[in-house]
């Protein structure tokens, strides 16, 4: 979970102790739209898999991240 945390401080500029499943565009201001596609570009390359438009679209928290990836066979415990 620490590669996913890790890409979420980078992109969002928050610290990894801050970053909690609640974490969302709504309670945190940096999570805008373009950082929402930077997010999701950064998850693909750093997992190595492809999100569909609607499972990217999908995502409301860092918990949804979470499922995502691991619902396309992403490796959060490496």
């Amino acid at each position: 979970m620490d590669k996913l945390k890790t890409i979420f401080s980078s992109v969002l500029g928050i610290s990894k102790e801050s970053i909690m499943p609640e974490l969302a565009p709504q309670n945190c201001s940096a999570w805008d739209s373009l950082n929402a596609i930077v997010l999701v570009t950064e998850i693909e390359k750093a997992f190595v898999i492809r999100f569909k438009f609607d499972e990217a679209m999908a995502v409301k928290n860092f918990g949804d991240a979470i499922s995502l990836v691991r619902s396309k066979g992403g490796k959060l415990d490496e």
